[in-house]
C-alpha cells in the first residue's frame, strides 16, 4: 500500500478512536452524573424512610391533662410563694394508708420468704387472690348467690388504668368500635386511641342526670350491627361524679347481652357511692354493719377495682380485673387476658401486693370513716359552683362538672384560676366536654379545701362575671 494511503489510513483511524474516545468519556461522565444524582436520591429517601418518628396513633392520643396541670402549677408557682397553689384537679384522696399497710410492707421485707425480689404470678399472689374473692362475695355480690365462687377469677394489675389496657387489648379487635359516654373519663379514651385509633371510638351522651343514654345506645347496636364490641361505664362517675342507678345499669347490661358486647365496669369509686344508688348492707362479725356496693355477674361484664382511692394507696398502684367466668366466652376472656398480663406488666410488684394485702385487713369500715370526713368539703365546692348556672355531680365519687358561660374558654380559665387566684381545675375539653370544667373535693383536707373553694368561687365569679 502507498505510504500516502497508510498515512490517510492511520489518520482516519486516529480521527474515529478520538471521537469515539469523546463520545464514551462524554457518555461516560453522563452516566456518571447520573448515577450520581441516583445515589443522591437514594440517600435522601433512604433518610426519610430512615428517619425516627412516632407513631400516629400515640401522636393523635390525647395529652395527660393531669400532666400539663401539673406544668402549669409549676408555671406559676412562683407567683404563690407565700400561699401555695391549691389543686383541686387530680382525683386522690388527702388521706394516707392505714397503718396496717406500713405493717404489712415491713414484715414481708424482713420476711425472706416473701421473696419480694422476684416475680409474682401473672394473675397475683395467692393470698391476695384468695382475699379479694372473699372481699367480692361479701360487699360485692360477686359471684351473685348460687353462683360457684369458680365463676369469678382475679388478675392483679398495676392499678386500674392497666386493668382497663388490659380489657381493651384482648376485647378489641382492629375495626371494632368501643363506645364511651361523654363526659368521659380521659385515660379511658387514651387507652383506646392509642391501642385501636380514634376511628374506633364512639362516643355517646347522657341526660342531664348525668345517666349514660340508653336510648341512644340502642340506636347505635340497631345501626352498626356487630361491630360495637365493648362498652365502658365508670361508676360511681368519673368525670360526672354521680352515681348510677342500679336499675340503669341493668337496663344496659341486658341490652348489650342481647347484641353480644362486652361491658367494663369501672367501679374504682365503688367507696364513693354517697347516694347509695348501689349499697347494701353488710353485716360484720362484731354485730356492726357496713355498706357493700352491689357488683353485676353476668358473663359479658368484667369489672375493675382499685386500692388507690379509698385506700389511698395511689402511688403503689395496685388494681384488679375481675373476669365473670360462667360460660365458654367468659373464661376465653380470662386465659387470653392473662397472655396481656404477662406480655406488659407480667406482675404487680410483691411490695405492692403485700401492701394491698394489709389494706384488706383493715377493710372496708376504715375507708367508709375516711369518706365520710369528706362531707364539708362537698359542701364548700358545691357553694363555690353557684356563680355557675349548671352542675352535675356529688351523688358519688369526689367530682363535680360545671357549665362555663358561652364565652368563657375553660382552657384559658384554667390558667387564669392557678396564675390569678390560686386554683388548678382539669378543663372539660379532656373529658370530651370543652366549656365546662371538672373539680375535685377529695385532694384537700376540709380546712384546705375550704380555702380552695373560697378562692374558686371569688376565680369564677371575676372571670366569668362579663360573661
Amino acid at each position: 500500500m502507498p505510504i500516502k494511503m497508510q498515512l490517510s489510513c492511520t489518520v482516519i483511524t486516529l480521527a474515529i478512536y478520538l471521537l469515539l474516545g469523546t463520545h464514551l468519556a462524554s457518555s461516560f461522565s453522563f452516566h456518571k452524573n447520573q448515577y450520581n444524582n441516583r445515589m443522591h436520591r437514594s440517600r435522601h429517601i433512604m433518610r426519610m424512610a430512615t428517619s425516627t418518628t412516632t407513631s400516629n396513633r400515640v401522636n393523635e392520643t390525647l395529652d395527660p391533662c393531669v400532666v400539663l396541670m401539673k406544668q402549669l402549677i409549676a408555671k406559676h408557682q412562683h407567683l404563690w410563694t407565700d400561699k401555695k397553689i391549691l389543686s383541686l384537679a387530680q382525683g386522690v384522696v388527702y388521706w394516707t394508708p392505714s397503718q396496717a399497710v406500713t405493717d404489712a410492707m415491713v414484715n414481708a421485707i424482713q420476711d425472706p420468704s416473701s421473696a419480694l425480689h422476684s416475680y409474682a404470678p401473672d394473675e397475683g399472689l395467692p393470698e391476695l387472690v384468695s382475699e379479694i374473692k372473699l372481699k367480692l362475695k361479701r360487699e360485692n355480690n360477686l359471684p351473685s348467690k348460687g353462683s360457684s365462687e369458680d365463676n369469678v377469677q382475679v388478675i392483679v394489675t398495676p392499678g386500674a388504668n392497666a386493668a382497663y389496657m388490659n380489657c381493651v387489648l384482648t376485647l378489641l379487635s382492629e375495626n371494632d368500635l368501643s363506645v364511651v359516654f361523654k363526659p368521659y373519663y380521659f385515660n379511658h379514651v387514651m387507652a383506646i386511641q392509642m391501642t385501636r385509633g380514634d376511628e374506633a371510638l364512639l362516643v355517646g351522651p347522657i341526660d342531664d342526670t348525668g345517666c349514660p343514654s340508653v336510648s341512644w345506645l340502642k340506636s347505635q347496636l340497631e345501626e352498626k350491627g356487630g361491630l360495637i364490641k365493648m362498652i365502658t361505664i365508670t361508676n360511681p362517675g368519673n368525670p360526672t361524679g354521680v352515681s348510677l342507678p342500679t336499675s340503669k345499669l341493668q337496663e344496659i347490661i341486658d341490652l348489650c347481652r342481647d347484641y353480644g358486647v362486652w361491658v367494663v365496669l369501672d367501679n374504682t369509686y365503688e367507696h364513693f357511692d354517697h347516694s347509695r344508688e348501689n349499697s347494701f348492707e353488710v353485716k360484720n362479725d362484731d354485730g356492726s354493719s357496713m355498706s357493700g356496693f352491689h357488683c353485676f355477674s353476668d358473663e359479658h361484664v368484667i369489672n375493675i377495682f382499685s386500692f388507690s382511692k379509698g385506700y389511698a394507696m395511689a402511688g403503689y398502684r395496685v388494681g384488679y380485673v375481675v373476669v365473670n367466668t360462667c360460660g365458654e366466652e367468659g373464661n376465653n376472656a380470662y386465659e387470653q387476658m392473662v397472655k396481656v398480663q404477662d406480655t406488659i406488666p407480667i406482675c404487680t410488684s410483691r411490695i405492692s401486693q403485700k401492701a394491698a394485702l394489709g389494706a384488706l385487713k383493715e377493710g372496708r369500715p376504715w375507708v367508709e370513716k375516711k369518706v365520710k370526713s369528706l362531707d364539708e368539703s362537698r359542701e364548700a365546692i358545691i357553694d363555690a359552683l353557684t356563680p355557675l348556672e349548671k352542675t352535675i355531680g356529688g351523688s358519688g365519687a369526689m367530682y363535680f362538672m360545671a357549665k362555663l358561660p358561652p364565652n368563657v374558654c375553660d382552657m384559658d380559665l384554667a390558667e387564669k384560676l392557678v396564675e390569678r387566684y390560686g386554683i388548678a381545675i382539669i378543663p372539660g375539653k379532656f373529658c370530651g366536654l370543652p366549656g365546662w370544667i371538672r373539680v375535685c373535693y377529695s385532694n384537700l383536707s376540709m380546712e384546705e379545701c375550704k380555702v380552695a373553694a373560697a378562692r374558686l368561687k371569688n376565680g369564677l365569679i371575676d372571670l366569668c362575671a362579663s360573661s
